[in-house]
Protein backbone atom coordinates (compact mmCIF):
# COMPACT_ATOMS: atom_id res chain seq x y z
CA UNK A 1 0.00 0.00 0.00
CA UNK A 2 1.36 3.16 -0.88
CA UNK A 3 1.60 6.10 1.23
CA UNK A 4 -1.14 8.35 -0.71
CA UNK A 5 -3.52 5.50 -0.12
CA UNK A 6 -2.39 4.69 3.54
CA UNK A 7 -2.70 8.61 4.20
CA UNK A 8 -6.66 8.83 3.86
CA UNK A 9 -6.99 5.52 5.57
CA UNK A 10 -5.46 6.52 9.02
CA UNK A 11 -7.24 10.12 8.61
CA UNK A 12 -10.81 8.11 8.44
CA UNK A 13 -9.55 5.90 11.11
CA UNK A 14 -8.87 8.79 13.15
CA UNK A 15 -12.01 10.65 12.69
CA UNK A 16 -13.23 7.49 13.57
CA UNK A 17 -11.62 6.46 16.53
CA UNK A 18 -11.98 10.75 17.73
CA UNK A 19 -15.77 10.16 17.75
CA UNK A 20 -17.59 10.60 20.88
CA UNK A 21 -19.48 6.73 22.34
CA UNK A 22 -19.19 4.33 24.55
CA UNK A 23 -15.71 3.32 24.32
CA UNK A 24 -15.03 7.34 25.00
CA UNK A 25 -16.74 6.50 28.00
CA UNK A 26 -15.80 3.71 29.32
CA UNK A 27 -11.99 4.68 28.89
CA UNK A 28 -12.18 8.32 30.50
CA UNK A 29 -14.34 6.60 33.58
CA UNK A 30 -11.47 4.17 34.25
CA UNK A 31 -9.03 6.79 33.63
CA UNK A 32 -10.58 9.11 36.04
CA UNK A 33 -11.53 6.37 38.56
CA UNK A 34 -7.66 4.31 38.13
CA UNK A 35 -5.37 6.64 36.98
CA UNK A 36 -3.06 7.13 33.51
CA UNK A 37 -2.08 2.98 33.91
CA UNK A 38 -5.81 1.90 33.96
CA UNK A 39 -6.69 3.80 31.16
CA UNK A 40 -4.21 2.79 28.77
CA UNK A 41 -5.02 -0.75 29.70
CA UNK A 42 -8.49 -0.23 28.71
CA UNK A 43 -7.33 1.58 25.47
CA UNK A 44 -4.90 -1.10 24.89
CA UNK A 45 -7.17 -3.75 25.47
CA UNK A 46 -9.46 -1.55 23.56
CA UNK A 47 -7.35 -2.00 20.50
CA UNK A 48 -7.00 -5.24 20.36
CA UNK A 49 -11.15 -5.76 19.80
CA UNK A 50 -10.78 -3.74 17.19
CA UNK A 51 -8.13 -5.51 15.25
CA UNK A 52 -10.34 -8.89 15.51
CA UNK A 53 -13.17 -6.66 13.85
CA UNK A 54 -10.84 -5.15 11.36
CA UNK A 55 -9.08 -8.41 10.45
CA UNK A 56 -12.74 -9.99 10.37
CA UNK A 57 -13.87 -7.30 8.39
CA UNK A 58 -10.86 -7.35 5.86
CA UNK A 59 -11.89 -11.09 5.37
CA UNK A 60 -15.14 -10.78 4.23
CA UNK A 61 -17.13 -11.18 7.40
CA UNK A 62 -18.38 -7.81 6.78
CA UNK A 63 -20.13 -8.83 2.96
CA UNK A 64 -21.58 -11.74 5.80
CA UNK A 65 -23.44 -9.52 8.17
CA UNK A 66 -24.42 -7.36 5.59
CA UNK A 67 -26.46 -10.41 3.79
CA UNK A 68 -27.87 -11.73 6.85
CA UNK A 69 -29.35 -9.57 8.74
CA UNK A 70 -30.61 -11.96 11.52
CA UNK A 71 -27.36 -12.67 12.24
CA UNK A 72 -26.34 -8.36 12.73
CA UNK A 73 -29.40 -8.42 14.71
CA UNK A 74 -28.13 -10.56 17.19
CA UNK A 75 -24.47 -9.26 17.44
CA UNK A 76 -26.58 -5.60 17.55
CA UNK A 77 -28.81 -6.89 20.56
CA UNK A 78 -25.37 -8.15 22.36
CA UNK A 79 -23.82 -5.19 22.25
CA UNK A 80 -26.78 -3.09 23.60
CA UNK A 81 -27.08 -5.59 26.32
CA UNK A 82 -23.56 -4.85 27.56
CA UNK A 83 -24.00 -1.38 27.35
CA UNK A 84 -26.86 -1.55 29.68
CA UNK A 85 -25.21 -3.42 31.87
CA UNK A 86 -22.25 -1.26 32.53
CA UNK A 87 -24.68 1.98 32.37
CA UNK A 88 -26.36 0.26 35.02
CA UNK A 89 -23.29 -0.58 36.97
CA UNK A 90 -21.73 2.79 36.62
CA UNK A 91 -25.06 4.43 38.39
CA UNK A 92 -25.27 1.86 40.96
CA UNK A 93 -21.96 2.55 41.90
CA UNK A 94 -22.09 6.49 42.40
CA UNK A 95 -21.04 7.70 45.78
CA UNK A 96 -21.47 10.89 47.38
CA UNK A 97 -20.60 13.80 45.68
CA UNK A 98 -18.36 15.33 48.90
CA UNK A 99 -16.18 12.51 48.79
CA UNK A 100 -13.22 13.18 46.40
CA UNK A 101 -12.56 10.99 43.55
CA UNK A 102 -9.41 9.60 44.86
CA UNK A 103 -10.95 7.99 47.56
CA UNK A 104 -13.64 6.28 46.06
CA UNK A 105 -12.89 2.72 45.09
CA UNK A 106 -10.11 2.58 42.25
CA UNK A 107 -11.02 0.59 39.00
CA UNK A 108 -8.80 -2.41 38.60
CA UNK A 109 -6.45 -2.86 36.14
CA UNK A 110 -7.82 -6.57 35.17
CA UNK A 111 -11.18 -5.07 34.97
CA UNK A 112 -9.99 -1.74 32.74
CA UNK A 113 -8.80 -4.59 30.47
CA UNK A 114 -11.73 -6.51 29.99
CA UNK A 115 -13.77 -3.96 29.70
CA UNK A 116 -12.33 -2.15 27.11
CA UNK A 117 -12.19 -5.38 25.00
CA UNK A 118 -15.83 -6.30 25.60
CA UNK A 119 -17.06 -2.76 24.70
CA UNK A 120 -15.30 -3.22 21.67
CA UNK A 121 -15.92 -6.70 20.17
CA UNK A 122 -19.79 -6.16 21.54
CA UNK A 123 -20.28 -3.01 19.55
CA UNK A 124 -21.88 -3.79 16.21
CA UNK A 125 -21.54 -0.16 15.30
CA UNK A 126 -17.76 -1.35 14.87
CA UNK A 127 -18.11 -3.70 12.02
CA UNK A 128 -20.58 -1.58 9.72
CA UNK A 129 -17.60 0.98 10.20
CA UNK A 130 -14.94 -1.00 8.96
CA UNK A 131 -17.38 -2.65 6.66
CA UNK A 132 -17.98 0.24 5.30
CA UNK A 133 -14.37 1.90 4.95
CA UNK A 134 -12.57 -1.05 3.82
CA UNK A 135 -15.03 -1.63 0.68
CA UNK A 136 -12.95 1.94 -0.25
CA UNK A 137 -9.32 0.85 0.38
CA UNK A 138 -9.17 -3.01 0.28
CA UNK A 139 -8.66 -4.34 -3.24
CA UNK A 140 -10.40 -7.59 -4.39
CA UNK A 141 -6.51 -9.03 -5.16
CA UNK A 142 -5.18 -7.28 -2.16
CA UNK A 143 -2.95 -10.06 -0.09
CA UNK A 144 -2.82 -10.98 3.33
CA UNK A 145 -0.25 -8.78 4.40
CA UNK A 146 -1.95 -5.34 2.98
CA UNK A 147 -5.13 -6.74 4.67
CA UNK A 148 -3.48 -7.04 8.10
CA UNK A 149 -1.26 -3.73 7.71
CA UNK A 150 -4.92 -1.73 6.98
CA UNK A 151 -6.30 -3.36 10.39
CA UNK A 152 -3.44 -3.21 12.15
CA UNK A 153 -3.48 1.17 10.75
CA UNK A 154 -7.22 1.04 12.77
CA UNK A 155 -6.27 -1.32 15.72
CA UNK A 156 -2.95 1.07 16.16
CA UNK A 157 -4.40 4.51 15.44
CA UNK A 158 -7.44 3.43 18.29
CA UNK A 159 -5.26 2.77 20.84
CA UNK A 160 -2.70 5.97 20.77
CA UNK A 161 -5.79 8.03 20.26
CA UNK A 162 -7.11 6.76 23.78
CA UNK A 163 -4.01 6.45 25.33
CA UNK A 164 -3.81 9.93 24.82
CA UNK A 165 -6.93 10.84 26.33
CA UNK A 166 -6.25 8.46 28.78
CA UNK A 167 -2.90 10.78 29.87
CA UNK A 168 -4.43 14.01 29.35
CA UNK A 169 -7.75 12.92 31.59
CA UNK A 170 -5.05 11.72 34.22
CA UNK A 171 -2.92 14.80 34.63
CA UNK A 172 -3.18 16.49 37.68
CA UNK A 173 -4.64 20.04 36.53
CA UNK A 174 -7.44 18.14 34.86
CA UNK A 175 -8.32 15.81 37.57
CA UNK A 176 -8.49 18.79 40.28
CA UNK A 177 -11.10 20.36 38.26
CA UNK A 178 -13.41 17.05 37.91
CA UNK A 179 -12.47 15.37 41.44
CA UNK A 180 -15.71 17.79 42.95
CA UNK A 181 -17.61 16.75 40.16
CA UNK A 182 -17.63 12.48 40.56
CA UNK A 183 -20.85 11.22 41.16
CA UNK A 184 -21.73 13.72 38.37
CA UNK A 185 -19.61 12.35 36.05
CA UNK A 186 -20.78 8.69 37.13
CA UNK A 187 -24.05 9.65 36.06
CA UNK A 188 -23.48 11.58 32.82
CA UNK A 189 -21.46 7.85 32.06
CA UNK A 190 -23.92 5.67 33.06
CA UNK A 191 -27.11 7.90 31.55
CA UNK A 192 -24.49 8.08 28.15
CA UNK A 193 -24.10 4.13 28.07
CA UNK A 194 -27.80 3.87 28.50
CA UNK A 195 -28.51 6.14 26.20
CA UNK A 196 -26.70 4.43 23.45
CA UNK A 197 -28.02 1.07 24.48
CA UNK A 198 -31.73 2.29 23.81
CA UNK A 199 -30.22 3.73 20.34
CA UNK A 200 -29.00 0.60 19.32
CA UNK A 201 -32.31 -1.26 19.76
CA UNK A 202 -34.12 1.29 18.64
CA UNK A 203 -32.39 2.30 15.00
Amino acid sequence: MTWSAWLPLALVCLLGAMSPGPSLAVVARHALRGGARDGIVCAMAHGVGILLWALLMANGLGVLLTEQPNWFAVVQLAGAGFLLYLGIRVLMSQSSAAVPMEELPRSSTRGAGVEGLVIAVSNPKIALFFAALFSQFIQPDATALEKTLIASTAAGIDMLWYALVSMMLAQTAVLSGLQRHATLLNRMFGGILIALAVSVVIT
